[in-house]
């Protein structure tokens, strides 16, 4: 197990982060986030070795803060997803709070498209709950949309952003740098990523 990404998750519980805040900050699943949380002193007191052979379940963690901390390099990445659209015809750009934002907001930009942000549930709390599908379709124009995230981990959340923009338009594309997941398509909308990762179990040779 990763001892950094143990410690950041910590650090995050203890600033007050809720478990899916912390997932969205160190790019993993809401499942591993809480393993993180509940396990991570016993976790740090293990050696590495220990902690690899007793975890069945796997999760990849990404680490992209050189780039999104980087506004010129967010914007080349834009770029790059904007030129895999050349081809779609859609008129606004969905960013998904908040990984898909700032990309959403660049890509918009260059490609001159309206744009929203549609906040997940996990990041709502309490009535406001309910309320997100009928605001996020009060902002947006009727239309065809290109859905915009950092990291795809399980499809969920992004799942649920599709259906919500079902309400008032057509999600035409999803869009994210790194898929996890392996999906190429979600509730009918087809999955484009920059990067696509999974894991691959290999054997010592004796």
């Amino acid at each position: 197990m990763n001892k950094k990404l143990i410690e950041k998750a910590l650090k995050l519980r203890d600033e007050g982060f809720a478990t899916a805040g912390i997932a969205d900050e160190l790019n993993v699943s809401v499942d591993t986030a809480l393993y993180l949380i509940l396990n991570g002193e016993r976790l740090l007191t293990q050696s590495e070795e220990k902690a690899e052979t007793k975890e069945k379940n796997i999760d990849i963690y990404v680490e992209w803060d050189s780039i999104k901390m980087s506004s010129k390099r967010l914007k080349n990445i834009a770029l790059i997803m904007a030129d895999m659209l050349k081809d779609v015809e859609f008129d606004g750009i969905v960013g998904i709070s908040s990984g898909g934002v700032p990309l959403a907001t660049l890509m918009s930009e260059h490609l001159d498209k309206t744009f929203s942000v549609y906040t997940p549930k996990k990041h709502l709390h309490g009535n406001k709950k309910s309320s997100n599908l009928e605001k996020t379709c009060s902002i947006m124009d009727t239309g065809e949309f290109v859905i915009v995230d950092d990291v795809l981990t399980s499809g969920k959340t992004m799942a649920e952003t599709i259906k919500a923009i079902k309400c008032c338009g057509v999600p035409k594309k999803a869009i994210v740098i790194i898929d996890k997941s392996g999906l190429k398509e979600i509730e009918g909308v087809p999955v484009e990523a920059l990067f696509r990762v999974g894991t691959v179990e290999v054997s010592k040779s004796e």
